[in-house]
C-alpha cells in the first residue's frame, strides 16, 4: 500500500475527527480572511465614494478670485489638452455658503453648504442616472437630499442663499470693510431634490461624511456678485472615469491654461500728464510738455501680495520699475507746535524712492531726485503752507496700524524731519467725476492723484464729507480747506517718505506696496501702435513671471481624483484592526485545532503503535500524520475562505448598524479581493499546519508500548508534591504591586493611566494563576468528604491530576474574560478636561469681526441679545479650512485644518481657577509653561527656528498623521497658501474637542495664511444654565455669517463613540472567541475521559452509576470554566475598582455579567460532549486495558 493510499484511507476512516479539525481550521481561516476583506471593503468603499463624488472630474482649479470664464473654452481648444482630457467646465464654487428656508426658523438654516454655480455641462460630468431633469435657471436652485432634509425644504419652496463678496480689500486692513461682505440671494425656488449620489454628493474634501450641496445657475451668481462672465473654478475631465491621468497630462494641462493680467487681479494703465503753456495753447502745431508719463500696475485688492510684487520686480527689473506704497494718515502736524498749531486730517502719504526716470520728488534744479532717509519726510507746498512748516521742522504723522484684530483700530504715531517742500500747482478747474483737473500753470510731478490706488467708497467720492469709509471718520475735524484740497487734487498725496519707512510703518501680511510704475519711453505717442507694442511687452514679461508663481494665486490644477484615491487607503488599517479585534477567535480556533488533532492522534494510539511495531520508521509515521493533518487543514481552509466572506459581510453589516460609531455614516459595501482570499487562505492554513506539526511532535516522545496500550498521553509524573515558598512569595509580591498600581492609576493621565490599569490587572491575574497552580500541585489539600461532597472532592482531585493542563485551561478563559471586562474601563465619557470648561464650540461660514471681550463689542455683534452672554466667555480663533484629521475621518488627511490660537486664549488659561484641557505631554520647561502649556505658542522663542510649534490631539497625531515620536517631532505639510510648512510638536492634548485640527500661535497663523481675515472658530463658556439660550442668540444674530454652535459634550460623545465602538466590537468578537474556547475546553475534557477510560471503568465496576460519573465529569468541566471566568472577572474588577470609585470608569456590569453567563451556559452545553463520551465508554474493554 502506497503512502498516499494509506493517507486517503485514513482520512476517510477517521472522517469524524478530521471533519472537526477541518472546522477548527475553517474558523481560524474565516477570521483571517474576513479581517482582510473588511480592510478591502473599507478601502474599496472609500475608493468608490471618491469616484462617485467626482464622476469624470480628474482635476480642479479653484481660487478665491474670479477670472474669465472663457479660459475654459481656450483650454478645450488647446491641442495638448485634447490629447489627455475630454472636458473643461467653468463653474463657481463656494464651499461655505449659508441657506435658509423662507419663513425663517432656527431649524431651517444650514451653514457650511457647498454652493455650485453651474450649467447643464456640469451634470454631464456625472452619472446620467442621478442628474436633475433640467439644470436650474435664473432664480432657481437644486438641493441634494441631505441639505433638503436639514432645511425641511421641498420642491416649490423658496430658500435664501448667502455668499461672500469677492475680490475685496482684506477685512483685517483699516481700509477693508468688515461689514457688508455678504451678498444675499432671496427667493430662490427649489425645482428638484437630487439624491446624494454621483455629482449629487460632489465634494473636494476627502471625507466619508455626506456633503450638503446646493446647485445654482452660474449666471444667477454672476449677476448677484457683479462678476459677469467670470468664474472661480474649472473642472477638468480625463478620458477614464476610474483612473487619474498620467504625469505628462498634468504638465500639458498646466501649459494649456493661460490666465491674463485681469485674471490675476492686476491691470496696467498709462498715466500721462501733459501741459501746453498759455502762449502756445492757440498754436495748432505746438507740442505739449510732458510733466510725467509712466505705466502703472495696480491690483484690485489694493495691496500687492508678496508673490505679485516679486513677479513685477523680476519681470521689469531692466525697465527701471519703481514700487510705491500709499497710505492714509489720520493727521499730519508739526511736532511740538502746541495745541493751536493746525492739524491736517485724513491725508494720503506715499512711500517711494525717487529715481531719475520717474521722480516724483525733484530738487529745485528739476534734474536731481530727492532721496530720503528713514526718518525724513517731504511735504507738498499746500501742506507745508497749511502747517507753516519749514525744512528741518519735526513732523508728526498719526495713522491706523496696518492690521486690525477683533474690529479694533489702533492708532500709532511716527515722527519725521521735514527735508524738503515740493511744489504743487493749483488747478484752474477742479476735478469733477470722470473729468480731470485743468491747469493754467504747469503742474508738477507732485500733482499726481494716480499715486493712490482705488478704494471704493473713498477715492471715488466728490468730497471728504461723502466718504463711505470702512473706518470711522470724524467729520468735525474736516476743515473747508480740506474739502477744497480734495476738490482740486483728489487723491494727490500731501507727503512723501522713503519706501523703507513706508514698508516698516504700513507694510503688512497683505502686502507692502500699492502700485509699480515703469517710465514710458521718451516720445512714445499716446494710443498708437508703439504704445500697444510696449504695453504688450510689459504684459508678456509680467505674465511669464506670474505663470511661474501661479500656485500662489490659486491657478494650479489640483489632482483631486488622484489625491482622493491616495487618501482612500485610509488612516486606519481596518484589516489589522479587525485582526486584533478578532484575536481571541483566532487563538480559540488554533487551540481547538490543536486539541482536536491531538485527540484524534490519541484515539489512534494503537494504530500508530502497530505501525511502529511492524517496523515502520517513526519519522515516516510522523510524516504520514503531518501530511494527513496538512490535507485536513487545506480542506478546512477552503471552507474557511467561503465562511470568511460571510464573516466579512457580517462585519460590514455590523459597521453599518451596530458599530456605526466607528465610521460615522453607513457607506460601507462588501468588496472581495482575490489577493485577500489567497492571503487569508494561505495564512490560515499555514498557522494551522504549524499547530498540527506541534501536536504531532509531542507524539514522538511516547513509547511504542504505551501506544499499543492506547495511552497517547505523557506518562504521569509525581502528581502531587509539596509546594515551595517561592511561588507564594511571587504571588504576594504581584498582588502588592498590582494594588499599588491600581490606586495610583486614577492620579495619572493618558497612556500612563491605561498602562497602570492593564499592568495591575495582569499582575493580579498572574498572582491568582500562580496560587491556583500551587494549590493544584499539592493536590488541592482537600480532605475526603461524605455524601454529596465526596463527588466534589473527587472532581477537585481529578482537576489537580494535570496541574499544568488545568492551569492553562483556566488561564486561557481567565485572560479572555479579564480583557473583555477590563476593556470596559477604557470607555470614554465627556469630562471637563476634554471640553476645557467650554460649553459650546462654534464655527461660522464667513468671518466674524468684533470685540467679544467688551460689553460694547458684544452689543455691536448681538444687539439686544448681548445680555445673554453676561458672565460668559467667548474666545474667537482664526481658522484655515482643511481636511478633517480627527479619528472620525477614515480618509488619510493630507492638509489638516489649522486653528490660530489668540493671545486672549493663551491668557485665559493663565488663570488657575479656570478648567483646563488634559495634556498627554508638552515641551514646557518653566513653571509658568508647565502650568499653561499654551504659552509655548505665544512666547516667541521659536522665531529663529524653521519649524513652527504646534499643538494637536495625541490620537490625531498617532492615528491620522502617524506621528509616533511625540514631543519634539517635526513634520512637513503643504498648503496652497503657504507652501511647504514645517511643524514641531510642542504639545499633545488628550481626548479633547479640538481633535482634528492643528493649533498654532496667531502670529504664525497670519504669517502663513495672510489672506485669512477675521475669526471663524469659537470656544464659548456660557453663564450657568444658559447654554441653550446662548447658542440660540448667537445663531440668530450671526445667522448672516452662518454661525453654527454645538455642545462640546455632544461633540466629545460623538468623538468618543469611535473608541467606545471599537471596545464594543472587541468585546463582542472576544466573546465569540471565548465561546469557541469553551468548545476547546470540552475537547480537553473528552481527551481526559479517553485517558481515564480504565479509571472510569473501574469506578463503574465498583458500583458508581453512569449518571454519577457523568455528573463527575460535568463538575470538572464547570469547575475549570467557572474558575477561569471568575479569575478573570475578579482580576478585572479588583484593578478597575479604584478607577470606578474615582469616576473615571463606567463599566456596564449588568451587560458583562449577562455576557459571561451566556459563555458559562454555552460552556456547560459543550461539556455534554465529554459527558456523552463517559456514558458511552465500553466498560469491559477499558477494564482489560487497565
Amino acid at each position: 500500500m502506497s503512502s498516499w493510499r494509506f493517507i486517503v484511507l485514513s482520512l476517510t476512516y477517521h472522517w469524524r475527527i478530521n471533519l472537526a479539525v477541518a472546522l477548527g481550521v475553517a474558523a481560524a481561516t474565516a477570521v483571517l480572511t474576513g479581517a482582510l476583506l473588511v480592510g478591502d471593503s473599507v478601502r474599496g468603499s472609500l475608493r468608490r465614494l471618491t469616484l462617485d463624488r467626482l464622476g469624470r472630474i480628474d482635476n480642479v482649479l479653484v481660487t478665491d478670485r474670479f477670472f474669465a470664464a472663457g479660459l475654459a473654452a481656450e483650454l478645450r481648444a488647446d491641442p495638448g489638452f485634447a490629447r489627455h482630457f475630454t472636458a473643461a467646465v467653468p463653474a463657481i464654487l463656494f464651499p461655505r455658503g449659508t441657506l435658509e428656508k423662507s419663513g425663517f426658523e432656527r431649524s431651517g438654516r444650514a451653514a457650511q453648504v457647498l454652493v455650485v454655480g453651474c450649467g447643464a455641462e456640469f451634470w454631464e460630468l456625472g452619472d446620467a442616472q442621478f442628474r436633475p431633469l433640467r439644470a436650474p435657471g435664473r432664480d432657481e436652485i437644486v438641493l441634494n437630499a441631505p441639505l433638503a432634509a436639514e432645511l425641511q425644504a421641498g420642491v416649490g419652496d423658496e430658500v435664501l442663499l448667502r455668499l461672500p463678496k469677492a475680490n475685496q480689500v482684506p477685512a483685517d486692513s483699516p481700509l477693508g470693510r468688515r461689514s457688508d461682505r455678504i451678498r444675499t440671494l432671496a427667493g430662490l425656488r427649489v425645482i428638484e431634490i437630487v439624491p446624494a449620489e454621483s455629482l449629487g454628493r460632489f465634494s473636494l474634501s476627502a471625507t466619508q461624511a455626506t456633503p450638503r450641496n446646493a446647485y445654482v445657475a452660474s449666471q444667477t451668481l454672476q449677476d448677484a456678485l457683479g462678476q459677469q462672465d467670470r468664474v472661480n473654478a474649472v473642472l477638468v475631465a480625463g478620458r477614464s472615469p476610474h483612473s487619474p491621468p498620467a504625469a505628462d497630462a498634468e504638465a500639458a494641462l498646466a501649459a494649456a491654461f493661460q490666465p491674463q493680467l485681469a485674471d490675476y487681479g492686476l491691470s496696467i494703465q498709462r498715466v500721462r500728464c501733459t501741459f501746453r503753456p498759455g502762449e502756445a495753447a492757440a498754436q495748432d502745431d505746438a507740442r505739449d510738455e510732458v510733466v510725467f508719463d509712466y505705466f502703472s500696475l495696480t491690483t484690485d485688492r489694493m495691496l500687492f501680495s508678496a508673490p505679485a510684487e516679486q513677479a513685477a520686480r523680476q519681470a521689469w527689473q531692466h525697465a527701471a520699475a519703481q514700487p510705491l506704497l500709499t497710505y492714509l494718515a489720520n493727521s499730519i502736524e508739526r511736532a511740538g507746535a502746541g495745541r493751536t498749531s493746525p492739524v491736517i486730517p485724513y491725508s494720503l502719504i506715499t512711500a517711494v524712492d525717487s529715481d531719475p526716470g520717474l521722480g516724483p520728488l525733484w530738487a529745485p534744479d528739476g534734474r536731481t531726485p530727492v532721496l530720503l532717509e528713514a526718518d525724513e519726510i517731504v511735504l507738498n507746498s499746500w501742506a507745508a503752507a497749511d502747517l507753516n512748516a519749514q525744512p528741518g521742522d519735526p513732523i508728526r504723522v498719526t495713522f491706523y496700524k496696518p492690521e486690525t484684530a477683533h474690529d479694533r483700530l489702533e492708532e500709532e504715531t511716527a515722527e519725521f524731519v521735514l527735508k524738503a517742500i515740493v511744489p504743487l500747482t493749483e488747478p484752474r478747474r477742479p476735478y469733477r467725476r470722470n473729468r480731470p483737473a485743468q491747469y493754467a500753470d504747469r503742474p508738477t510731478p507732485a500733482n499726481d492723484p494716480d499715486l493712490t490706488p482705488v478704494v471704493e467708497g473713498v477715492t471715488d467720492q466728490e468730497s471728504i464729507s461723502r466718504w463711505e469709509a470702512p473706518f470711522p471718520v470724524d467729520h468735525r475735524r474736516i476743515r473747508p480747506q480740506d474739502d477744497d484740497y480734495w476738490a482740486n487734487h483728489r487723491t494727490t498725496p500731501k507727503a512723501f517718505v522713503s519706501l523703507a519707512a513706508g514698508r516698516r510703518l504700513w507694510g503688512s501680511r497683505f502686502g507692502e506696496i500699492t502700485s509699480v510704475r515703469v517710465p514710458a519711453p521718451p516720445g512714445l505717442a499716446a494710443g498708437g501702435e508703439q504704445e500697444q507694442a510696449f504695453r504688450a511687452q510689459l504684459e508678456q514679461r509680467l505674465l511669464a513671471e506670474l505663470h511661474s508663481r501661479r500656485a500662489n494665486f490659486g491657478f494650479d490644477f489640483l489632482p483631486v481624483k488622484q489625491r482622493g484615491l491616495a487618501a482612500s487607503k485610509g488612516a486606519t488599517p481596518f484589516d489589522v484592526l479587525f485582526l486584533f479585534l478578532s484575536f481571541f477567535i483566532i487563538i480559540a480556533a488554533l487551540m481547538l485545532v490543536a486539541l482536536l488533532f491531538r485527540l484524534g492522534v490519541e484515539r489512534r494510539a494503537r494504530e500508530v503503535g502497530t505501525l511502529l511495531a511492524l517496523g515502520f520508521p517513526r519519522r515516516l509515521t510522523m510524516r504520514l500524520l503531518c501530511v494527513e493533518g496538512a490535507l485536513v487543514a487545506a480542506a478546512g481552509g477552503l471552507l474557511g475562505v467561503g465562511v470568511g466572506v460571510g464573516y466579512a459581510w457580517l462585519m460590514v453589516i455590523g459597521l453599518r448598524t451596530w458599530w456605526i460609531g466607528a465610521i460615522s455614516t453607513p457607506f460601507l459595501r462588501l468588496f472581495v479581493e482575490p489577493r485577500s482570499l489567497a492571503g487569508g487562505y494561505l495564512s490560515g492554513v499555514a498557522i494551522c499546519v504549524v499547530t498540527v506539526l506541534w501536536s504531532v511532535r509531542r507524539t514522538k516522545e511516547i513509547s511504542v508500548r504505551r501506544l499499543l496500550a492506547g495511552q497517547a498521553g505523557m506518562a504521569d509524573a509525581a502528581v502531587y508534591a509539596a509546594a515551595g515558598n517561592g511561588s507564594l512569595a511571587a504571588a504576594l509580591l504581584s498582588l502588592a504591586v498590582a494594588m499599588a498600581l491600581a490606586f495610583a492609576a486614577p492620579r495619572l493621565g493618558g497612556d500612563a493611566q491605561a498602562g497602570a490599569f492593564v499592568g495591575s490587572g495582569t499582575l493580579v491575574l498572574v498572582a491568582l494563576l500562580i496560587l491556583l497552580r500551587r494549590s493544584l500541585k499539592t493536590g488541592g489539600r482537600i480532605g475526603a468528604g461524605h455524601g454529596g461532597w465526596s463527588l466534589g472532592w473527587l472532581a477537585a482531585r481529578n482537576v489537580a491530576r494535570h496541574p499544568g493542563r488545568s492551569t492553562l485551561t483556566v488561564g486561557l478563559m481567565a485572560v479572555a474574560s479579564f480583557l473583555i471586562v477590563a476593556m470596559s474601563s477604557f470607555r470614554l465619557a465627556p469630562t471637563e478636561s476634554g471640553t476645557g470648561g467650554f460649553d459650546l464650540m462654534a464655527e461660522s461660514a464667513q468671518p466674524v469681526f468684533g470685540d467679544w471681550s467688551t460689553p460694547r463689542g458684544r452689543e455691536t455683534l448681538l444687539a439686544d441679545r448681548a445680555s445673554v452672554l453676561a458672565g460668559g466667555t467667548v474666545l474667537p480663533l482664526r481658522l484655515q479650512a482643511g481636511d478633517d484629521a480627527s479619528c472620525s475621518n477614515l480618509y488619510q488627511a493630507s492638509r489638516p485644518r489649522v486653528i490660530g490660537v489668540s493671545d486672549a486664549f493663551v491668557r485665559h488659561f493663565d488663570d488657575p481657577a479656570v478648567p483646563r484641557f488634559a495634556w498627554a505631554g508638552s515641551a514646557a520647561e518653566s513653571p509658568a509653561e508647565q502650568a499653561n502649556p499654551w504659552r509655548l505658542l505665544a512666547d516667541g522663542r521659536h522665531a529663529s527656528r524653521p519649524a513652527i510649534p504646534v499643538m494637536l490631539d495625541k490620537n490625531m497625531a498617532v492615528y491620522s498623521l502617524h506621528l509616533y515620536r511625540g514631543i519634539g517631532e517635526e513634520f512637513e505639510l503643504t498648503y496652497p497658501e503657504a507652501g511647504v510648512v514645517r511643524f514641531r510638536v510642542a504639545g499633545l492634548l488628550s481626548n479633547c474637542v479640538l481633535q482634528g485640527s492643528l493649533l498654532i500661535g496667531e502670529s504664525d497663523f497670519v504669517r502663513l495664511f495672510a489672506g485669512v481675515s477675521g475669526y471663524r472658530f469659537f470656544l464659548i463658556r456660557s453663564p450657568a444654565g444658559k447654554t441653550l439660550q446662548v447658542a440660540e442668540a448667537l445663531e440668530d444674530r450671526l445667522g448672516d455669517q452662518g454661525f453654527d454652535a454645538a455642545s462640546t459634550r455632544q461633540r466629545l460623545e460623538d468623538q468618543f463613540a469611535i473608541q467606545n465602538t471599537y471596545l464594543s466590537t472587541f468585546q463582542s468578537l472576544g466573546a465569540l472567541g471565548l465561546l469557541l474556547g469553551t468548545f476547546g475546553l470540552a475537547t480537553v475534557q473528552v481527551r481526559n475521559v479517553i485517558e481515564r477510560r480504565g479509571e472510569l471503568a473501574l469506578l463503574r465496576a465498583a458500583g458508581f452509576r453512569r449518571r454519577r460519573l457523568a455528573g463527575l465529569v460535568m463538575l470538572e468541566n464547570v469547575a475549570l470554566l467557572l474558575g477561569g471566568l471568575l479569575t478573570g472577572f475578579a482580576a478585572a474588577l479588583v484593578t478597575t475598582l479604584p478607577h470606578m470609585l474615582a469616576g473615571g470608569a463606567s463599566i456596564p456590569l449588568v451587560d458583562l455579567t449577562l455576557l459571561l453567563a451566556v459563555v458559562l451556559l454555552v460552556g456547560c452545553l459543550s461539556s455534554l460532549a465529554s459527558v456523552r463520551a463517559t456514558l458511552q465508554a465500553p466498560i469491559l474493554a477499558a477494564l482489560r486495558e487497565e
